[in-house]
Protein backbone atom coordinates (compact mmCIF):
# COMPACT_ATOMS: atom_id res chain seq x y z
CA UNK A 1 0.00 0.00 0.00
CA UNK A 2 2.59 2.30 0.73
CA UNK A 3 4.46 1.60 -2.12
CA UNK A 4 1.33 2.20 -4.29
CA UNK A 5 1.00 5.62 -2.53
CA UNK A 6 4.40 6.40 -3.69
CA UNK A 7 3.97 5.44 -7.01
CA UNK A 8 1.13 7.69 -7.36
CA UNK A 9 2.20 10.43 -5.54
CA UNK A 10 5.60 10.54 -8.31
CA UNK A 11 3.11 10.27 -11.52
CA UNK A 12 0.89 13.11 -9.53
CA UNK A 13 4.13 15.50 -8.97
CA UNK A 14 4.90 14.98 -12.75
CA UNK A 15 2.05 16.12 -14.53
CA UNK A 16 1.82 19.06 -12.53
CA UNK A 17 5.41 19.87 -12.42
CA UNK A 18 5.50 19.55 -16.18
CA UNK A 19 2.73 22.34 -16.80
CA UNK A 20 3.45 24.37 -13.62
CA UNK A 21 7.46 23.74 -13.18
CA UNK A 22 9.02 23.16 -9.76
CA UNK A 23 8.41 27.21 -8.07
CA UNK A 24 4.54 26.85 -8.96
CA UNK A 25 3.84 23.57 -8.32
CA UNK A 26 1.97 22.91 -4.73
CA UNK A 27 1.96 19.65 -2.23
CA UNK A 28 -1.60 20.11 -1.83
CA UNK A 29 -2.39 19.92 -5.65
CA UNK A 30 -0.11 16.74 -6.33
CA UNK A 31 -1.42 15.07 -3.01
CA UNK A 32 -5.12 15.76 -4.48
CA UNK A 33 -4.42 14.28 -7.56
CA UNK A 34 -2.24 11.79 -6.04
CA UNK A 35 -5.34 10.90 -3.69
CA UNK A 36 -3.16 11.11 -1.05
CA UNK A 37 -2.50 13.00 2.39
CA UNK A 38 -0.29 15.88 1.96
CA UNK A 39 1.64 14.46 4.87
CA UNK A 40 2.82 11.45 2.63
CA UNK A 41 4.98 13.45 0.70
CA UNK A 42 7.06 14.36 3.94
CA UNK A 43 6.98 10.72 4.68
CA UNK A 44 7.92 9.04 1.04
CA UNK A 45 10.45 11.79 0.06
CA UNK A 46 11.05 14.02 3.22
CA UNK A 47 10.73 17.64 0.81
CA UNK A 48 9.26 18.89 -2.64
CA UNK A 49 12.76 19.37 -4.03
CA UNK A 50 13.39 15.49 -3.31
CA UNK A 51 10.08 14.56 -5.05
CA UNK A 52 10.89 16.68 -7.64
CA UNK A 53 13.98 14.81 -8.53
CA UNK A 54 11.93 11.40 -8.53
CA UNK A 55 9.87 12.80 -11.04
CA UNK A 56 12.50 13.70 -13.85
CA UNK A 57 13.89 10.09 -13.30
CA UNK A 58 10.70 8.66 -14.02
CA UNK A 59 10.44 10.57 -16.64
CA UNK A 60 14.03 9.79 -17.91
CA UNK A 61 14.75 7.00 -20.54
CA UNK A 62 16.14 3.88 -18.15
CA UNK A 63 16.70 0.41 -20.44
CA UNK A 64 20.24 1.47 -21.55
CA UNK A 65 21.61 -0.10 -17.97
CA UNK A 66 24.34 2.11 -15.91
CA UNK A 67 25.97 -1.20 -14.42
CA UNK A 68 28.53 -2.04 -17.26
CA UNK A 69 28.51 -5.11 -16.30
CA UNK A 70 24.97 -5.95 -17.38
CA UNK A 71 26.37 -4.48 -21.01
CA UNK A 72 27.37 -7.23 -23.49
CA UNK A 73 30.87 -5.53 -24.17
CA UNK A 74 32.43 -9.07 -26.02
CA UNK A 75 29.56 -7.70 -28.87
CA UNK A 76 31.55 -6.42 -31.98
CA UNK A 77 31.54 -2.88 -31.52
CA UNK A 78 28.75 -1.89 -34.59
CA UNK A 79 26.19 -4.35 -32.92
CA UNK A 80 26.74 -2.55 -29.51
CA UNK A 81 26.12 0.36 -31.26
CA UNK A 82 23.03 -1.17 -32.88
CA UNK A 83 21.73 -2.46 -29.57
CA UNK A 84 22.51 0.62 -27.85
CA UNK A 85 20.06 2.57 -30.27
CA UNK A 86 17.17 0.21 -29.66
CA UNK A 87 17.38 0.63 -26.41
CA UNK A 88 17.26 4.29 -26.59
CA UNK A 89 14.52 4.31 -29.20
CA UNK A 90 12.43 1.54 -27.26
CA UNK A 91 12.44 4.01 -24.16
CA UNK A 92 11.60 7.49 -26.65
CA UNK A 93 8.95 5.98 -28.34
CA UNK A 94 7.41 3.96 -25.81
CA UNK A 95 3.66 4.63 -26.55
CA UNK A 96 2.40 3.93 -23.11
CA UNK A 97 4.38 6.23 -21.92
CA UNK A 98 2.17 9.79 -20.15
CA UNK A 99 2.59 12.85 -21.78
CA UNK A 100 4.16 13.96 -18.93
CA UNK A 101 7.21 12.72 -18.92
CA UNK A 102 8.91 14.45 -22.54
CA UNK A 103 7.40 18.03 -21.23
CA UNK A 104 9.12 17.38 -17.50
CA UNK A 105 12.17 16.73 -19.18
CA UNK A 106 11.96 19.16 -21.98
CA UNK A 107 10.99 21.82 -18.84
CA UNK A 108 13.87 20.39 -17.13
CA UNK A 109 16.52 20.92 -19.90
CA UNK A 110 15.37 24.05 -20.48
CA UNK A 111 15.53 25.32 -16.97
CA UNK A 112 18.21 23.00 -15.18
CA UNK A 113 17.57 22.78 -11.51
CA UNK A 114 19.79 20.48 -9.01
CA UNK A 115 17.39 17.45 -10.32
CA UNK A 116 19.09 17.61 -13.90
CA UNK A 117 22.72 17.60 -12.08
CA UNK A 118 21.61 14.86 -10.38
CA UNK A 119 19.89 13.09 -13.50
CA UNK A 120 23.44 13.88 -15.74
CA UNK A 121 25.43 12.38 -12.54
CA UNK A 122 23.65 9.10 -12.26
CA UNK A 123 22.04 8.21 -15.23
CA UNK A 124 22.76 10.55 -18.60
CA UNK A 125 26.87 10.91 -17.63
CA UNK A 126 27.21 6.79 -17.54
CA UNK A 127 25.10 6.25 -20.50
CA UNK A 128 27.13 9.00 -22.38
CA UNK A 129 30.55 7.29 -21.20
CA UNK A 130 29.14 4.13 -22.66
CA UNK A 131 28.34 5.48 -25.86
CA UNK A 132 31.74 7.17 -26.76
CA UNK A 133 33.33 4.20 -25.48
CA UNK A 134 31.43 2.00 -28.38
CA UNK A 135 32.54 5.09 -30.67
CA UNK A 136 35.92 4.70 -30.08
CA UNK A 137 36.04 1.57 -31.01
CA UNK A 138 34.42 2.52 -34.39
CA UNK A 139 36.82 6.06 -35.33
CA UNK A 140 40.93 5.97 -36.01
CA UNK A 141 42.59 4.91 -33.33
CA UNK A 142 43.59 8.86 -30.94
CA UNK A 143 40.76 10.65 -32.05
CA UNK A 144 40.49 13.60 -29.52
CA UNK A 145 37.86 13.22 -27.35
CA UNK A 146 36.42 16.44 -28.23
CA UNK A 147 35.50 14.78 -31.77
CA UNK A 148 34.71 11.35 -30.24
CA UNK A 149 32.18 13.68 -28.41
CA UNK A 150 30.63 15.81 -31.33
CA UNK A 151 29.80 12.41 -32.64
CA UNK A 152 28.00 11.08 -29.76
CA UNK A 153 26.02 14.32 -30.09
CA UNK A 154 25.14 13.42 -33.20
CA UNK A 155 24.19 9.90 -32.57
CA UNK A 156 22.13 11.16 -29.73
CA UNK A 157 20.62 13.87 -31.69
CA UNK A 158 18.84 11.64 -34.34
CA UNK A 159 17.16 10.21 -31.74
CA UNK A 160 15.94 12.58 -29.78
CA UNK A 161 14.16 14.32 -32.67
CA UNK A 162 11.09 11.44 -32.43
CA UNK A 163 11.34 12.56 -28.44
CA UNK A 164 10.67 15.66 -28.05
CA UNK A 165 9.29 16.72 -32.23
CA UNK A 166 6.51 14.96 -32.54
CA UNK A 167 4.26 18.18 -32.95
CA UNK A 168 6.66 20.00 -35.20
CA UNK A 169 7.11 16.97 -36.88
CA UNK A 170 3.57 16.11 -37.27
CA UNK A 171 3.30 19.81 -38.71
CA UNK A 172 6.09 18.78 -41.55
CA UNK A 173 4.43 15.95 -43.30
CA UNK A 174 1.54 15.08 -41.35
CA UNK A 175 0.57 13.00 -38.32
CA UNK A 176 -0.59 9.25 -40.28
CA UNK A 177 3.12 9.70 -41.93
CA UNK A 178 5.06 10.99 -38.63
CA UNK A 179 3.16 8.24 -36.96
CA UNK A 180 4.07 5.67 -38.86
CA UNK A 181 7.76 6.29 -38.04
CA UNK A 182 7.20 5.23 -34.93
CA UNK A 183 9.02 1.57 -35.14
CA UNK A 184 11.61 0.52 -33.27
CA UNK A 185 13.07 -2.19 -35.47
CA UNK A 186 12.74 0.28 -38.83
CA UNK A 187 14.30 3.34 -37.05
CA UNK A 188 17.36 1.38 -35.21
CA UNK A 189 18.56 0.26 -38.80
CA UNK A 190 18.12 3.44 -40.58
CA UNK A 191 19.81 5.26 -37.58
CA UNK A 192 22.60 2.71 -36.70
CA UNK A 193 23.03 2.42 -40.72
CA UNK A 194 23.65 6.23 -41.23
CA UNK A 195 25.99 5.99 -38.06
CA UNK A 196 27.82 3.36 -39.17
CA UNK A 197 28.38 5.05 -42.56
CA UNK A 198 29.18 8.60 -40.99
CA UNK A 199 31.65 7.20 -39.19
CA UNK A 200 33.67 4.84 -42.01
CA UNK A 201 33.63 8.23 -43.71
CA UNK A 202 35.37 9.52 -40.59
CA UNK A 203 37.79 6.36 -40.55
CA UNK A 204 38.79 6.73 -44.29
CA UNK A 205 39.40 10.67 -43.54
CA UNK A 206 41.85 9.74 -41.01
CA UNK A 207 44.20 7.40 -43.40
Amino acid sequence: MADETRERIVDAAGEVFSQKGFQQATIREICGLAEANVAAVNYHFGDKETLYVEAVKRAHCESVPVDRSEWPSELPADEQLRLFLEKMLTDMLDRETPGWHTALIMREMAHPTSACEELVRGYIGPRFELLCEILRALLPQGMPDRDVTLHAFSVIGQCLVYRFHRPVGRLLIGEDEFEALFDVERLTRHISNFCLAGLAAAREEAL
